[in-house]
């Protein structure tokens, strides 16, 4: 019987991300404020972050995403939660690997849209 891996230990990646600079907001650690945040890359399954503070590997992060602007129209935002699978401290910041619990439908189109 194979061995079932949990999703905190499952490090392999569904699909490939997109190096990509596209700001973002995370709620804090404790739940209560909304901070800006780097996203270095993103698949519709998990992405990187450089945010300002620790997180512990297997906390659920909830980010917000707001679509680029091109023809001066609203931004489109959506939230989705992601799981840290893994954490870094780099100087100053710190980089964090999130996989996605359920990635929403207008995540794939912006994948799309930075690639």
């Amino acid at each position: 019987m194979p061995l079932r891996r949990t999703p905190i230990d499952a490090n392999r990646r569904l699909s490939s991300r997109r190096a990509c600079l596209l700001t973002v907001s995370y709620l804090s650690a404790d739940g209560t404020t909304w901070h800006p945040a780097m996203v270095m890359d993103l698949s519709p399954n998990g992405c990187r972050i450089r945010v300002g503070e620790s997180f512990a590997r297997g906390a659920t992060v909830r980010l917000r995403f707001e679509a680029p602007i091109r023809d001066g129209s609203s931004a489109a935002s959506m939230e989705a939660d992601a799981v840290a699978i893994w954490v870094r401290a780099e100087g100053l910041s710190n980089q964090i690997g999130l996989r996605f619990a359920e990635a929403p439908e207008a995540l794939a189109e912006l994948v799309r849209a930075v690639s």
